[in-house]
């Protein structure tokens, strides 16, 4: 069965992404291929990379965070992007696409000319820091031609990227479907993130609609920049992902059976 896993943005809220990868692990159910977005390029990268759920697990645990949020004084953002970029490069690796275990997709948009672009060659970290670059937060990060931001701009439930792939399904995980929160914004980071939010729920549905199985942790009360919750995170996206992938065997079974009938079909169009 070929299936495909689509994992949003959505910044600490990406945490949750563990918490699938382990119930599909547990499952046996391995994607054959990633498209990320934001703080979901950043599980699936290590994920493609060769390391366990645990392993990822391990890792946002061990993260410097305090040390990524220094705020610095940059002319285009609040955080350099750089600060980012050695955090990837000591849990990643100077590792290329190529290098990857399982394919992987990472979308970023071009400040400049205010496309989306799909990124699957050159250093996955680099491609990872631009697809994390929220603009207002994060400096954009310059690669070649392109000036890139946040893919969650344009695309923070990446499910598109993969028309190329022949899949049987496509599991999207929505980690930034949530209701706004009732509360005052405390900071300038939580104003421009609900602000943020807010565009990118209403932009969302679409990629619903194309993908086969969502799951969408409750994270609702899990503030999008607390990282201090990452127990917790981790566990509901595990339980979510355990309610919307309840009968894994049944999946396996379609998706015997489509791969029954699109041999059927080629061999009589043959």
């Amino acid at each position: 069965m070929n299936v495909g896993l689509a994992l949003s943005g959505g910044a600490a809220r990406g945490i949750a992404h563990i918490g699938v990868l382990k119930y599909l692990e547990e499952k046996k159910v391995k994607p054959c291929c990633i498209a990320g977005t934001s703080a979901g390029s950043i599980v699936g990268a290590m994920f493609c990379s060769g390391k366990t759920a645990e392993e990822i697990e391990d890792a946002a645990k061990t993260i410097s965070w305090k040390d990524l949020l220094k705020l610095s004084i940059p002319r285009k953002g609040l955080i350099k992007s750089e600060r980012l970029l050695a955090i990837l490069e000591k849990y990643i690796g100077d590792i290329e696409f190529s290098d990857l275990k399982i394919p992987l997709m990472i979308n970023a948009v071009d400040l400049l000319s205010g496309e989306e672009v799909v990124i699957t060659e050159g250093k996955v970290a680099e491609a990872v820091q631009a697809s994390c670059a929220m603009p207002g937060i994060f400096t954009p990060v310059r690669l070649g031609e392109h000036l890139f931001v946040d893919g969650g701009l344009l695309d923070n439930v990446p499910v598109t990227v993969m028309e190329k792939f022949d899949l049987d399904y496509i599991i999207a995980v929505d980690v930034g479907a949530q209701k706004p929160l009732q509360k005052e914004p405390d900071s300038i980071f939580e104003v421009i993130i609900q602000s943020f939010d807010i565009i990118r729920r209403q932009r969302d549905m679409p990629a619903h609609e194309l993908a086969d199985i969502i799951i969408e942790p409750e994270l609702g009360d899990i503030l999008i920049w607390d990282i201090s919750k990452i127990d917790l995170l981790i566990e509901r996206g595990y339980e979510a992902a355990g309610k919307a992938l309840q009968d894994v065997d049944l999946l396996r079974k379609k998706g015997k059976i489509l791969n029954w009938l699109s041999r059927r079909r080629k061999k009589k169009a043959g």
